[in-house]
């Protein structure tokens, strides 16, 4: 358990570092999934700037009702972006081509966070990515995205990040008890896009063994996004 002074030290660190982050811009998006991490963003940016919560997600998904609920309980201005199995695959695609050595799993927890960043069109872009840490190839590849992730910027400055020292940091600042106690959610899990993604991985695999064959008994060739 963090102590009330590393406590107090990650709320400052945060509030000094997405100060300067944002300095100077108007209006921010905030990939808002309605988890520990991103609530705590929330809470502080919305000091500071014009802030919109940007939840991408399937209709009725874990993240979509937890980012109407803030909406509703704290105010909090909220964009939802409703995805379609098609926007999942078209954007995984994307992924994939720009980042080919990334695990699969990260490739499929990027989906929400690319989709909040197409919906907010120009604007500087704020991440959680909290806790767990995620992988050095994650972190290049938000990187790549532009993406600022306040938890992981101000991490080398603090004592190790956990869930407990996030709630702790949360409730200090006002966030009801009830809120900071939220289980954490992958992001495609969050999003309710991981069935659509392990099914079509599924299709892909079967379209490879079960490939038509050309009178010259060499395989053909048929592109698609759906790569495992």
């Amino acid at each position: 358990m963090a102590s009330s002074r590393q406590v107090d030290a990650l709320v400052h660190q945060l509030e000094a570092g997405i100060a300067q982050e944002i300095h100077g811009r108007g209006r921010v998006a905030l990939a808002y999934s309605g988890g520990l991490a991103s609530t705590l963003i929330a809470m502080i940016a919305r000091k500071r700037c014009e802030l919109d919560c940007v939840v991408a997600g399937v209709d009725g998904s874990s993240d979509v009702l937890a980012a109407r609920a803030a909406k509703s309980h704290l105010d909090y201005r909220i964009e939802a972006v409703i995805l379609s199995r098609e926007d999942a695959m078209r954007i995984r695609a994307r992924i994939e081509r720009s980042h080919p050595r990334l695990p699969r799993r990260d490739v499929h927890n990027l989906i929400p966070l690319h989709a909040a960043i197409e919906r907010a069109e120009g604007r500087s872009v704020l991440a959680g990515f909290g806790v767990p840490r995620p992988s050095a190839a994650m972190l290049a590849a938000l990187g790549r995205a532009a993406v600022v992730c306040p938890l992981r910027t101000i991490a080398p400055r603090t004592a190790a990040l956990s869930r407990p020292t996030l709630r702790a940091a949360a409730t200090a600042l006002g966030l009801p008890r009830e809120w900071a106690r939220v289980s954490h959610r992958a992001p495609a899990d969050g999003a309710g896009i991981r069935d659509w993604l392990r099914g079509s991985n599924d299709d892909r695999h079967l379209s490879l063994r079960f490939s038509p064959v050309c009178e010259n008994h060499e395989a053909r060739e048929f592109p698609s996004d759906d790569r495992p």
